[in-house]
């Protein structure tokens, strides 16, 4: 009996592996619909079967969209405290990204390699890094290893940009650009960030980075 019941649970757990593997190709939405067929429509179909005789129509629909309904408040509120504490672990200090199109960023202008687009994509989409994204100076942008140039990257990929900043949103800027971002693998300065930021803003308003600012926009795919 006992051999049986192992052999039963061992082939369960393989059975859940391939299920999970499949699963895993699905979208949210997909997802979410599937789980209101399998434990909504699909339990309350079969009841309705067996004691057809016992309900009209309209208690039959009006069952159908209240279980629906349910459903969904209980999928949103679930995704949304999971989305919500996914954004809490992702470190990016209440910043939100636009939406970038990996596939028409210029790499070689910013010095990224594949890992460096990986964390980019993880940081846009407000979830955790593996590791930092380095900034590196290249030949074919001549000032990418400095504060300045990755102001003004960031002012395109951040929300509203980030000119013009108060102190708290400077300091969360701060501790955002330390905790993801690199210089060649060494880590930035926190005590130059304030004077740097400063300088860039100004100068930034004064039209100084405006050839730079196009040619972060282009390489990015904004042009």
């Amino acid at each position: 009996m006992g051999n049986i019941l192992a052999i039963w649970f061992h082939r369960q757990r393989a059975m859940f592996k391939k299920m999970n593997s499949k699963l895993g190709h699905l979208s949210l939405n997909q997802l979410s619909f599937l789980i209101i067929i399998l434990f909504g429509l699909l339990p309350l179909t079969t009841f309705f079967i067996i004691a057809h005789d016992d309900f009209y129509w309209a208690q039959v629909v009006a069952s159908y969209l209240l279980v629906v309904l349910l459903f969904i408040l209980v999928l949103v509120v679930v995704i949304g405290w999971f989305k919500a504490k996914e954004m809490a672990n992702s470190d990016v200090e209440g910043f939100s990204f636009v939406k970038l199109s990996f596939k028409k960023m210029d790499k070689e202008y910013f010095g990224f390699d594949d890992s460096d687009l990986e964390n980019l994509e993880l940081l846009t989409n407000l979830l955790p890094p593996k590791e930092r994204i380095v900034i590196r100076e290249v030949p074919k942008n001549k000032q990418s290893g400095n504060l300045r140039f990755l102001f003004s990257f960031l002012d395109h990929i951040i929300e509203d940009g980030i000119q013009g900043l108060g102190k708290e949103s400077r300091d969360s800027l701060s501790r955002l650009v330390q905790k993801r971002f690199s210089f060649d693998g060494s880590e930035i300065n926190p005590n130059t960030f304030a004077s740097s930021y400063s300088k860039w803003s100004q100068k930034t308003k004064e039209g100084d980075y405006d050839d730079t600012r196009k040619a972060i926009a282009k390489a990015i795919g904004f042009s």
